[in-house]
């Protein structure tokens, strides 16, 4: 197929196949926009259940709560990337045969204006709201971080989705699958079940949990700063 034609470079198929899918995602809006107004609500409400977090035991009781709600709500809502490319595996597997375009450019295209737009935008606006209401650590080093732990979980949750999606072509097979992979990954989190409790022929698991290194990454970003200021009040405090 296409003898006699010169085939087109990897980027003008990268070009071409970037306006298909920003056209399509243009023509349907309301995914998108479903994602930011659910960012923005859910932000603003954890700010309000949230708001003025303290240093004492229900105040980082209520840390890990809000770390937890966080992970879980971004890690459940990328189950949207189950049918990405789903929706189009005839399409793909007829152009790709036609010789139309590489495997490589359709998926840099579908990543670079499907998946950065649903999963890297809705992060950073819910942890902007998030994070000063509820009175997390007030400055930018560890803003920053926080915002990047969310964007980066994000990402991971939805490549998980993806390569489920791919691999299983019935919708509801991939759903089943998808929310039993990110329940059991968020069974490992660290919050529901003890590290010591668990038994060590299954601690590979929590390894594969990506809960778990989001929700230890959150903690540690935020719960550092609070042991050396509780550490310096106390140093203090006797000296008096």
């Amino acid at each position: 197929m296409g003898r006699g034609y010169a085939r087109i470079g990897y980027w003008r198929q990268f070009t071409i196949l970037s306006q298909r899918t920003w056209r399509n995602l243009y023509r349907n809006p309301m995914l998108m926009l479903t994602h930011y107004a659910i960012a923005i609500l859910l932000a603003v409400l954890s700010g309000f259940l949230f708001y003025g977090l303290t240093d004492d035991i229900p105040g980082f009781q209520n840390r890990l709560g809000l770390f937890f709600f966080l992970l879980a709500l971004f890690g459940f809502s990328t189950l949207t990337s189950l049918t990405v490319f789903a929706s189009e595996r005839l399409l793909f597997v007829r152009e790709r045969a036609n010789g139309y375009y590489s495997p490589i450019t359709y998926f840099l295209a579908k990543v670079a204006f499907d998946i950065i737009p649903l999963r890297i935008i809705p992060p950073i606006i819910m942890g902007s709201i998030v994070y000063p209401m509820t009175g997390l650590w007030p400055d930018m080093a560890h803003f920053l971080p926080f915002l990047l732990i969310l964007v980066l979980f994000n990402l991971a949750a939805a490549a998980i989705c993806l390569f489920i999606g791919i691999v299983c072509k019935d919708h509801g097979v991939a759903n089943l699958i998808g929310s039993l992979v990110m329940l059991f990954s968020l069974l490992f989190a660290g919050l529901l079940l003890n590290h010591d409790a668990i038994p060590k022929a299954a601690l590979w698991l929590q390894s594969l949990s990506i809960f778990h290194y989001g929700f230890e990454s959150l903690i540690v970003n935020e719960v550092a700063m609070l042991t050396d200021r509780k550490s310096t009040r106390l140093n203090s405090s006797h000296r008096l």
